[in-house]
């Protein structure tokens, strides 16, 4: 309970991610979702998920695959 967690669940967020989702063609909603709170937090986004990266890398340079 101490964790310093905040939430995002503005309208603008759920719109960006539809916009994405049928700019990439994303079979996943969450995936959308991920990417669009980094966009709007202007954060690196990073994941494990090969595909969704050689996906939407030539557009979205932020988005990096996470190697072990």
């Amino acid at each position: 309970m101490a964790l310093p967690i905040q939430l995002h669940d503005e309208a603008d967020l759920h719109e960006r991610a539809m916009l994405m989702a049928g700019r990439f063609a994303l079979p996943a909603a969450y995936d959308a979702h991920y990417l669009a709170l980094a966009e709007m937090l202007t954060a690196t986004f990073w994941t494990s998920d090969r595909k969704l990266v050689q996906l939407v890398k030539p557009a979205l340079p932020w988005v990096h695959l996470a190697q072990p």
